[in-house]
Formats: C-alpha cells, sequence, structure tokens
C-alpha cells in the first residue's frame, strides 16, 4: 500500500518546535525585564510587552496569503504544548497567595480587612452588573433579553477577581512591606476564592434553572459539578496540604520541592484532562489556594519551603508572564464595543469606590491608601473563567462574554502594575535605595562593558587585563543614608491607648518594638514587647496603666541624615532590630522606621558595586 504523500506545507514546514519557542520566550524575558527596569516601569510590564511582540513577530514568519488563520493556529499549537509550565506557575503563585490565610496574619487582617472585601466586591458587582446591563440597552448586540441579563450578571462576578501572578511579582520585586501590602495580599486572596466559589455556583444554579443551556456531560451533572467546584475544591486543596507538610517534615527540601512541583503539575493537568471529557472537575486554582493556606497554619516551618518556592520558582513565574503576553488578545480590544467599555470603567469605579467605602466602614476615615487602583491587574483567573464559559454556555452571549473578558485583560495587565507600584510607593513601604538601585545599575553599566572586553583580551592574550577596582569605574555615586533605607508607613501608638488598645495593636503587628507619640506628634518613646509581657497578666495594672507609661523614652533614635556605617554601629551597641527614624529641630518628629537586615543588605550591594 503506498502512503500518501503529504502536503508542500507539511514538508517545508513542519510547524513551531515548543523547545524552540520556549528559547525565545525566556530570550524575551530577559529583555522585556531590562527595558522595563531602564524605564522604571514594573518588570511584569516589561514581560507582558515582550510577550505580545514575540508572537507577533513569529505571526509574520509563519503568515500565509492564502490562509489567513494558519500562522494564528501554528503559534496557538505551539505554546499549548507549554501549559504544563502555566500551571506550575499558577500553583506556585496561588500557593504564596495563600500564605495570607496564616492564622496570625489572617488575625491581624481581622475585621477590617473583610470589611474592606465585602465592601469592594459588592461594589464592583453591582457596578459592573448595572452598567453592562445598561450598555446592552443602550446598544443592541443582537442576543436575546434573558441572555443579556445572565451575561452582564457574569461579567459582574468576573470582575472580582484580581490577578495574584501580577500582584505578588510587583510587590516582591520592589519589596514592598507593611500594612498596605498585607492589606493587598489579603483582599487578592479573597477576591479570588469570592470570585471562584461565587462565579461557578451561579453559574451552575442558573444552569440549573434553565436560564443557561449546557451541552456536552457536564450538562447531566451540574449539582455534582457544582459540589465539585466549590466543597471538591477545597477538599483536595486540604488533602494535599496535609500531604505536604508530611513530606515537607520527613524529607529534605530537595525532594520536597519535586514531590511539591509534580503535585501542582498533576492538579493542573488533571483539571483539564477532566474537562477535555466533558466530566465534571474540581478547581485548580481554587486549590491551589487553599494548598497554600492550609499548609501556612499546619507544616513545621512553612517559611523554609515558601522561601525557597519563591527563590527558586522566580524562573518559571518570568516564563508565565512571557506566556500571559503572548497569549494576550489584542485583536479582541477593537470588538468589546459599548458593554466592554462599559464592564472596563465600571470595574475600575467598582474596585476604587468600593475599597474607599471599606475603609470608612472599618476606619472611620474618609480619605486612606488607594487599594481600589492596587486590585486592577486581572488575567490568569478570568482567563480561566472565559474558557469555561465559551465550553459549557450554548449561547452566542458565550462568546461576547470571552472577548470582553479578554480584551479587557489586556488593558488591566498593563496598567495595573503601574498603578499597584504607585500605591504602595505612594503609601511608604518601598524603600528609596530600592527605587534608586535602578539607577546605580545603569550608571555603571558602560564600565561593566569595558571591562568584561579588557578581561576578554587580556584571556586572549592581547593587552593588559584590567579589574573593576583598578578601572575605578564602577564606584559608588555617593555615600548612603538612613533615608534611603527607612519606610515611611509607620503605625504609632498614641500615648493615650490603654492596655486593652495596645495588646490590639501589638496583636497585628509584625514589628517587636512599637512608637508611642503625643498628641502634637513628638515621640514619646518606645515600647518593647518585653516591657508589655511584664505587665500584661498583671490585673491591678490592666485599667491603670497607659501606652505613654509603658514607653521607653530614652529609646534610641536615629536621624534620616545618618550614614549606613554610623547606623551599623548603633544598632550593635543597643542590640535591637528596628529603631524610629526621628527629623525636625528637636529631633523628636517620627518619620518612619528602619531595620538592622536593611542595613545590612544596603552595606552589602554597595561593596559589591565598588568592586
Amino acid at each position: 500500500m503506498t502512503t500518501p504523500p503529504q502536503s508542500t506545507t507539511e514538508l517545508i514546514d513542519p510547524g513551531l518546535d515548543p523547545a524552540l519557542l520556549f528559547g525565545l520566550m525566556l530570550l524575551s524575558a530577559a529583555i522585556g525585564g531590562h527595558v522595563a527596569h531602564w524605564c522604571r516601569m514594573p518588570r511584569v510590564v516589561g514581560f507582558l510587552l515582550m510577550g505580545a511582540l514575540l508572537r507577533a513577530v513569529l505571526w509574520g514568519v509563519y503568515a500565509r496569503s492564502d490562509d489567513n488563520g494558519y500562522a494564528d493556529r501554528i503559534l496557538t499549537a505551539a505554546a499549548e504544548h507549554l501549559n504544563p509550565i502555566k500551571d506550575l506557575a499558577l500553583g506556585l503563585i496561588l500557593f504564596m497567595i495563600g500564605g495570607v490565610f496564616e492564622r496570625s496574619r489572617f488575625k491581624a487582617a481581622g475585621a477590617r480587612t473583610r470589611r474592606i472585601s465585602l465592601a469592594e466586591t459588592g461594589t464592583t458587582v453591582v457596578l459592573v452588573f448595572g452598567c453592562c446591563l445598561a450598555a446592552a440597552a443602550m446598544m443592541p448586540t443582537g442576543l436575546a433579553a434573558a441572555d443579556c441579563l445572565v451575561l452582564a450578571l457574569l461579567l459582574g462576578m468576573a470582575a472580582i477577581a484580581t490577578a495574584p501572578a501580577a500582584t505578588l511579582f510587583v510587590l516582591q520585586e520592589y519589596e514592598a512591606k507593611g500594612s498596605i501590602t498585607e492589606t493587598i495580599l489579603a483582599l487578592t486572596g479573597f477576591n479570588n476564592v469570592v470570585c471562584i466559589v461565587l462565579f461557578y455556583s451561579v453559574f451552575w444554579i442558573l444552569a440549573g434553572a434553565g436560564a443557561i443551556t449546557t451541552g456536552g456531560g457536564l450538562g447531566e451533572h451540574m449539582w455534582l459539578a457544582l459540589a465539585l467546584t466549590t466543597f471538591g475544591s477545597v477538599s483536595l486543596g486540604i488533602v494535599v496540604a496535609a500531604l505536604l507538610s508530611v513530606v515537607h517534615a520527613k524529607l529534605p527540601l530537595a525532594e520536597t520541592f519535586v514531590i511539591f512541583f509534580a503535585l501542582f503539575v498533576l492538579l493542573g493537568a488533571g483539571e483539564s484532562w477532566l474537562l477535555d471529557r466533558g466530566r465534571p472537575s474540581f478547581n485548580f486554582l481554587l486549590t491551589a489556594l487553599v494548598v497554600g493556606g492550609v499548609f501556612a497554619n499546619v507544616a513545621l516551618d512553612s517559611k523554609k519551603l515558601l522561601d525557597a518556592v519563591r527563590t527558586a520558582g522566580a524562573p518559571i513565574l518570568v516564563l508565565f508572564f512571557v506566556m500571559a503576553g503572548y497569549s494576550l488578545h489584542i485583536a479582541d480590544l477593537p470588538n468589546m464595543g459599548l458593554m466592554g467599555i462599559a464592564y472596563v470603567a465600571a470595574r475600575m469605579a467598582g474596585k476604587w469606590f468600593g475599597c474607599r467605602i471599606g475603609v470608612r466602614w472599618s476606619d472611620g476615615r474618609v480619605s486612606g491608601p488607594d487599594y481600589g487602583t492596587a486590585l486592577l491587574c486581572q488575567a490568569a483567573v478570568v482567563i480561566g473563567l472565559a474558557a469555561f464559559v465559551t465550553d459549557n454556555w450554548d449561547s452566542p452571549a458565550a462568546a461576547r462574554f470571552s472577548t470582553i473578558v479578554m480584551g479587557s485583560v489586556v488593558l488591566f495587565e498593563l496598567c495595573g502594575p503601574l498603578l499597584l507600584k504607585r500605591c504602595v510607593v505612594a503609601g511608604g513601604e518601598v524603600k528609596a535605595m530600592t527605587l534608586l538601585r535602578r539607577d546605580n545599575a545603569a550608571s555603571g553599566e558602560t564600565s561593566v562593558v569595558r571591562i568584561t572586553l579588557r578581561a576578554l583580551l587580556g584571556l586572549l592574550g592581547i593587552g593588559a587585563r584590567t579589574s573593576a577596582a583598578a578601572d575605578g569605574t564602577s564606584e559608588a555615586g555617593g555615600s548612603m543614608s538612613v533615608k534611603h533605607i527607612m519606610r515611611t508607613n509607620v503605625q504609632l501608638i498614641p500615648a493615650s491607648a490603654n492596655l486593652d488598645e495596645l495588646l490590639h495593636f501589638i496583636e497585628r503587628s509584625t514589628q517587636a518594638h512599637f512608637p508611642v507619640v503625643q498628641e502634637d506628634g513628638s515621640l514619646a518613646g518606645v515600647i518593647h514587647f518585653s516591657d508589655v509581657r511584664d505587665v500584661i497578666y498583671d490585673p491591678t495594672l490592666r485599667d491603670l496603666v497607659t501606652a505613654v507609661d509603658l514607653a521607653d523614652p530614652n529609646s534610641a533614635v536615629v536621624g534620616i541624615d545618618m550614614e549606613l556605617t554610623d547606623l551599623l554601629d548603633v544598632f550593635e551597641k543597643q542590640n535591637v532590630a528596628v529603631l524610629p527614624v526621628v527629623e525636625g529641630g528637636d529631633g523628636k518628629r517620627i518619620v518612619g522606621l528602619v531595620e538592622q537586615r536593611d542595613v545590612l543588605r544596603a552595606l552589602h550591594v554597595t561593596r559589591e558595586a565598588n568592586g
């Protein structure tokens, strides 16, 4: 029997090799990160843009005049081979986000974060639903009224989600730390849990009521699908977390890492495997989030694995963002229509107003940090929701949902990281040194190139090999001082606070030293944790002492312009981990806190820069 001849296209061009695409993505990540670094933008924006640019370049290579869809099929097919990496990255990210539900941190977040989350999610759903429904009425979409109503409702619930990947990456890149950062992470975790559970629950309830027509095997098991998506996913997450906790306690870190990676790859592939066969499946994103939260609470020394994941998983996370940029549906932007514009505008307004309402509800303040602008990133969760709706809703409205969501992802993933950076920088939770480090790196770039070339010529026996020290061009451009490494978002205890108020403050804090201020804002002293421990169990003092009674007025403070070498001497003499930073003529106005580990890190970086 003769084998039929292959087509000319198959002989000449078998497609894009996934390994080649993988290498190009890594190279694009390096370039995009450097460009973003140079432009003083969050690196995640550079990764996304380089991913989109890479796809555009490859599309030009594979485009054919006789088949407009050929290049898209080739590029999509090659990217699908990298899905296990995407699943692993999502698992790592949601696992780390789940850590905000660790008992002490969750308790510290308290009712305040829950109130902000409730106000933000409720306002966002109502505004997006109302605006999208009004847009559909103003400009007819060709859909039935019932489908428009369901579409607006699903869009409202999808708007809740905040991209955990971009949020976590930006906060880690700028080393943000403080109450604002903790609140943003907690709100991100809350948002994704609420969005996933609410979206799937409402979808399957509407399907059971006949408002949504489903096809395939899932239509016969919608109540089972609802149970697996919610309770099943939570239960599976608890089981996996318990297993991982035992493995983490009994095996070396390297072996634990292998099992950790394997579990998340299997979870991601398992969800897809079940859905592709038309069977009810768990939700991978919710499961990974639960694994992170439970593991943080039950594992022995959970921080050890979390730190290792954060370090070893960095290349995977970088690749994830390039893949996200590669998959951005830029072509959907012009097709979003009035309903798409309403979705984008209403989601931004809902996040902003909702957080403002929540802050006022919890703190009694009209103004506060712009949490709403920090929660605009949106990608992985809603992309999964769009794929789910397309596969399980037999209506033209499903395609409209996908178009609006995928088009809006382009906008939110590009502007969201910039607004998130602005929020934490304005809130005083990013050290000046972190922002200045970009300039320092760029200023020494020419000398590094020159040194490398001279070393290469010396290796080949041409000219003299010159060391960095002899070149002398990599010396630091100036001495570092306290103001470059301190954080300005400082939570202070009023001098009149009673013991119960003081204990409540300490319970929510991650520090062991607490500045106390008078009514005029001047520093009254510092309370050390050991001082509180001495009176906490004395019932006679409970109603008598105030914060100022416990504050040590002779505690060491440092000036804002003190150089780092002098600061290190103060830390060594005082034997504390944190010192208040003051300025002003009387030297009593507190403007920030500085940690000893930041001093050591800054001195290490400075010495490396000096060769």
